[in-house]
């Protein structure tokens, strides 16, 4: 869905000799707010309570053109531009076990048979949260004394949709203990970042690790629920923010043009 902002005059305000004179400060004041709308709104999105790759996205795809001799037009095509703008819904990311790729079938006499995946969470170290949350001090110091883990190589299975899947094979190392965090929601069965492994990434002589937590999520897991969120309206904002600057520009054009 594309979000626009108009930024145009309607010349029948003015006779046409007139608008025929002033067409060149006006259109270079039309164009001039269009640029500034145009940024101000990357700027809001960049200010944004939002994930950095949609951040990004959004930003990107936000551009401005002239649409006529006194129009113009900023749009964004961002394609998750709308639930930025007006809200989310909640979603309930088990439906997602019936077309993911990945899915397995619990073999154990409890579930046996209903659908599964298995899913990896990343923390980022103290002062990196770019793509990942970061973990407290603390926690950061005893996950790095851990014994690492590894992958020692990758085999294939057959995922629960019937696609045949990698599956990589692990050496496990230590693991974090429950308890060192408070749990994020009091229904949680634990914390973040408990059984938090420390994954040797290593490539030739450069030493690197990840942070990983391994959670399962199936089709009796009664969590994994994403609430609804509101929108940010930041389109809106923009656009209530650049008529008395539309407005302002247009006057002085026509002070200038006379």
């Amino acid at each position: 869905m594309n979000y626009k902002i108009s930024v145009d005059v309607n010349i029948g305000l003015f006779e046409q000799q007139l608008a025929s004179q002033m067409f060149p400060v006006v259109t270079q004041a039309i164009a001039a707010v269009a640029e500034h709308g145009a940024n101000q709104w990357r700027n809001a999105v960049m200010k944004a309570s939002l994930w950095s790759v949609e951040k990004s996205a959004y930003m990107e795809s936000i551009n401005w053109q002239m649409t006529g001799g006194f129009s113009a037009e900023i749009t964004a095509d961002y394609k998750l531009a709308g639930e930025i703008e007006t809200g989310r819904p909640s979603k309930d990311l088990k439906k997602y076990l019936q077309t993911s790729r990945r899915t397995r079938v619990s073999k154990s006499k409890k579930h046996a048979g209903q659908k599964y995946l298995i899913i990896p969470f990343r923390h980022n170290v103290p002062g990196n949260s770019a793509h990942a949350p970061a973990m407290p001090s603390h926690v950061y110091k005893a996950a790095k004394m851990l014994s690492p883990s590894s992958i020692t190589g990758v085999g294939s299975r057959m995922s629960a949709t019937g696609h045949i899947v990698s599956q990589s094979k692990y050496k496990w190392g230590g693991r974090l203990p429950a308890g060192m965090t408070p749990k994020a929601k009091p229904h949680h069965v634990t914390d973040l970042h408990a059984g938090m492994v420390r994954m040797n990434t290593s490539a030739g002589k450069g030493k690197s690790s990840a942070y990983l937590t391994m959670r399962v999520m199936g089709e009796w897991s009664t969590g994994w629920v994403v609430p609804a969120k509101p929108g940010l309206f930041i389109a809106r904002d923009v656009s209530d923010s650049l008529q008395p600057l539309l407005e302002a520009s247009i006057s002085k054009a026509m002070s200038l043009s006379k």
